[in-house]
């Protein structure tokens, strides 16, 4: 019970800390997967130290404590910065006491999560090795995960706070105390210090499946403008919004995006609001154009769709991934877009539903969607990178009808993403956008399609220089070029360190201690998770949903071949290893872009089957060998080893892409297969 308890929160806590570290740092938002790597870090290391000392779960309950503390502290205190010329991501200047540099930001992230997660490691390296036949532990350990897995999902379901994130957590560390009442009442106390610390810091805040937003009331002020008051506005108060001129949503004391209302009265009476207007109002510019179906993508909290209606579509299909953000529009928004007879609402990712509507739009409008965060803490891919890939552009072109058209807005930070963005619609156009000059606020509009040169009259002649146009296997839209920017690499270069001084310390210098087999399956099992749950989301859309899911299958398929290995004496481990190899070769050749034209049932079906296979394989090479080791505890340590310089690899998808982390995965395996039938060391007897 001790290792299926330790498991599932184990689990339960990565997940917990995805979602809540970000809330409190807002670039780590951007590099949720090095809390992943340091939980795989903490854990093989915990597994490392198994039998050494006093098992230090019992003090987990205080470490959790300081995390929070420290994480709470760093939001009031400091920040991150300064941001990186060559990769753009948007954090707003704080008043703060201190910066670190993004290097020591991440490095401090990556000891800090480690350290929370080696006491799990150890109580989890103890229950596997105390469980006998060894694959009885594992699979017992599998099972505390996919609760963990599920557990998450549900509670992230009923939109529940981060207090009752922690509360659960807490809850179950006192499992491991229950017998000693002195730890007990002690651990009890801390459990619940932590749960009204978090409650205390976030009771305030508005937790959607994504993100963590302040609301603050917008007021006129003396001079005429618009401005948000001090004070966050509590859930209960949302619908006195509707009587105010609007509200303003921060993310972690940084500006996201404001309701406003632009009605015409409103218009009327406060005439220095042209601008705000103005930011709006560009795509139902253009002269004659028939405004009868719109889809609006990414409409937040509801600007863009009040826009319009006001400017007379008849239909708005509004798409929007966050139902937090969502729900702040229908009940707040003065001009309620989201209430109109016209506009249907769907909760949804827009590459998932580019390829479920069967619609045909005279417009599509791409809002503001930098999401500001990744969409898993598996990979380096943001929230909204598929949207920003040509294929995604081709998708939403085969939705025009004749004469439409496609307008993307965008707040672009860098010159580069301007001229990315307008190669990247010539290619999936055929012909060179019309690029409207930057608005008030300071955005371009690219305007693409059969409709511009009907309606608008400006053919683009200017030639602009070429870059690097974002794909759905290079889904990387914010990055200047095919590259590991130096702010990445050294931080990684860090990461890489600290493990090696970790290991080294926990081997007690004894390296040969890592079971090098078990570690590079570990490396390679890793990356190929990734790029699964990567492809899912160009398949079915960025969204938590599909992330659990994903998460809860994968855990399916080891948790089912681990069951078969135990039923059965004996495999060839030679034919496994070229079941796996044909298997990763398969999922590199198929032209997976194809899946994106064929239905629901289809895609599904297929994409599980390649999912699937390598993944099944590689577990089954894993209990094979897990079943005859003497050492079960370091095989599990040396496999979560490996996961994290997998981790570290898969940022090399910067460069090379996903499809290529295949070859990686392959060579890896081919790796392992060579440490497992390589002939033992002799030892020679001393004085021979």
């Amino acid at each position: 019970m001790d290792l299926f308890v330790a498991s599932f929160l184990a689990l339960f806590v990565e997940l917990a800390l995805i979602r809540w570290v970000p809330a409190y740092e807002r670039v780590l938002a951007y590099f949720t997967n090095f809390i992943l790597i340091g939980a795989f870090l903490g854990l093989g290391l915990g597994a490392m130290l198994t039998g050494r000392g006093r098992r230090w779960l019992a003090w987990q309950p205080l470490a959790l404590l300081g995390f929070v503390a420290v994480g709470i502290m760093f939001n009031q205190f400091g920040m991150t910065g300064p941001i990186p010329d060559d990769v753009y991501y948007a954090e707003y200047k704080r008043h703060v006491l201190w910066f670190l540099s993004l290097t020591e930001s991440l490095s401090l992230l990556f000891v800090l999560v480690a350290m929370v997660f080696v006491p799990f490691g150890q109580q989890i390296g103890a229950g596997l090795k105390a469980v006998s036949p060894p694959l009885r532990g594992y699979v017992i350990n599998i099972l505390g995960s996919l609760l963990g897995v599920l557990a998450f999902t549900l509670v992230s379901f009923l939109n529940a706070g981060p207090w009752w994130w922690f509360g659960i957590v807490m809850l179950g560390l006192l499992w491991f105390v229950r017998i000693d009442k002195s730890w007990l009442a002690l651990n009890a106390l801390i459990a619940v210090t932590t749960v009204l610390v978090v409650w205390l810091a976030g009771e305030m805040y508005f937790w959607t499946p994504y993100h963590t937003l302040g609301v603050y009331p917008l007021e006129w002020n003396g001079n005429g403008d618009l401005q948000a008051r001090d004070e966050m506005v509590r859930p209960v108060e949302l619908p006195a919004l509707r009587n105010t001129p609007g509200f303003r949503v921060e993310l972690s004391g940084d500006f996201y995006q404001q309701a406003i209302d632009l009605s015409p009265r409103v218009q009327q009476d406060h005439t220095n609001i042209t601008k705000i207007v103005t930011f709006y109002v560009t795509p139902f510019s253009v002269p004659d154009f028939p405004y009868n179906d719109v889809l609006i993508i990414g409409t937040g909290t509801g600007n863009d769709v009040a826009a319009a209606l006001r400017y007379g579509v008849r239909h708005v299909d509004a798409v929007e991934i966050d139902p937090g953000i969502l729900n702040l529009g229908r009940v707040a928004h003065a001009e309620q877009p989201y209430s109109d007879p016209r506009v249907h609402v769907f909760i949804d990712d827009a590459r998932s539903f580019f390829n479920k509507t069967h619609s045909q739009y005279d417009m599509i409008i791409f809002g503001f969607l930098d999401a500001h965060r990744l969409f898993s803490g598996m990979s380096s891919v943001r929230l909204d990178s598929f949207l920003y890939t040509v294929e995604s552009f081709q998708e939403a072109r085969s939705l025009l009808k004749d004469d439409g058209i496609v307008v993307v807005k965008h707040t672009l930070g860098n010159m580069y993403l301007n001229r990315r963005m307008f190669h990247m619609l010539t290619q999936a156009f055929g012909e060179k956008p019309y690029v409207k000059d930057p608005d008030p606020m300071g955005s371009p509009s690219f305007f693409a399609g059969p409709g511009v040169k009907k309606y608008i009259h400006n053919v683009q002649t200017t030639d602009i220089p070429m870059v690097n146009p974002a794909t759905d296997d290079w889904p990387f839209f914010y990055l200047a070029g095919r590259k590991v920017p130096p702010e990445y690499r050294l931080a990684l270069e860090a990461m890489a360190l600290i493990t090696l001084v970790c290991v080294v310390f926990a081997s007690q210098g004894k390296m040969q201690t890592v079971n090098g087999h078990f570690f590079f399956l570990g490396v390679a099992f890793l990356l190929i998770e990734t790029v699964s749950v990567t492809r899912f989301a160009m398949l079915f859309g960025s969204t938590w949903v599909v992330n659990s899911i994903v998460f809860s299958a994968i855990l399916i398929v080891v948790l089912l071949a681990n069951l078969w290995m135990n039923r059965i004496q004996s495999f060839n481990l030679h034919l496994l290893y070229g079941l796996l190899a044909a298997a990763v070769m398969i999922n590199f050749v198929f032209p997976i872009h194809i899946l994106l034209r064929t239905g629901l049932i289809v895609r599904l079906l297929v994409s599980m089957m390649l999912m699937a296979s390598p993944i099944f394989f590689a577990a089954f090479i894993f209990a094979r060998s897990y079943k005859h080791t003497p050492n079960v505890d370091l095989a599990f340590a040396s496999n979560l080893l490996g996961a994290v310089i997998g981790g570290l690899i898969e940022y090399s998808s910067l460069v090379i892409g996903f499809r290529e982390l295949w070859l990686v995965a392959l060579v890896l395996y081919a790796l392992s297969y060579v440490v497992l039938f390589l002939p033992p060391r002799k030892t020679v007897a001393a004085g021979a």
